[in-house]
């Protein structure tokens, strides 16, 4: 009879530490989720502006002026960039940051901003700048025109 007495006071002194668990646990568990997605979301931004960059460099590579290059840079971060993050695809942008010479690599920079304020955390509340770079060879037999010859 003793020991039925004392389970049934144990018993009772245990009631709403659930409760008190989850109130622990629930925001300790929603921000490293929180952190996650911001991870993941920095991790394939990088990765699509890397594959940006190569894009742009090689139909940069492939144009005759200086002024051609700059368009099919824009155009192909453009196209990459479109699965994107909203915030990045619209600061997306490339730029030619060498000489455009027959048989000198022509290296292209391209640098997007991410935002994560929707994801509420604090610290990372604002934004982030990537920038990658890949140079393609311009092709030393290829003819090469300034922008005001045909």
């Amino acid at each position: 009879m003793k020991i039925l007495g004392k389970l049934r006071r144990a018993k009772r002194t245990e009631h709403g530490t659930m409760a008190l668990e989850m109130v622990i646990l629930a925001p300790i568990l929603l921000i490293l989720f929180m952190f996650l997605l911001a991870c993941g979301r920095y991790f394939q931004t990088s990765s699509l502006l890397e594959n940006a960059a190569r894009d742009g460099a090689r139909a940069a590579s492939q144009s005759r002026s200086l002024n051609e290059a700059q368009i099919r840079l824009d155009d192909a971060v453009t196209g990459t960039m479109g699965q994107a993050v909203e915030s990045c695809k619209q600061t997306a942008e490339g730029s030619i940051t060498s000489a455009f010479t027959a048989g000198t690599p022509l290296s292209v920079e391209v640098t997007c901003t991410i935002n994560y304020q929707d994801l509420g955390l604090l610290g990372l509340g604002g934004d982030t700048k990537i920038t990658k770079k890949f140079s393609s060879s311009l092709d030393p037999y290829r003819g090469i025109r300034d922008g005001n010859t045909p």
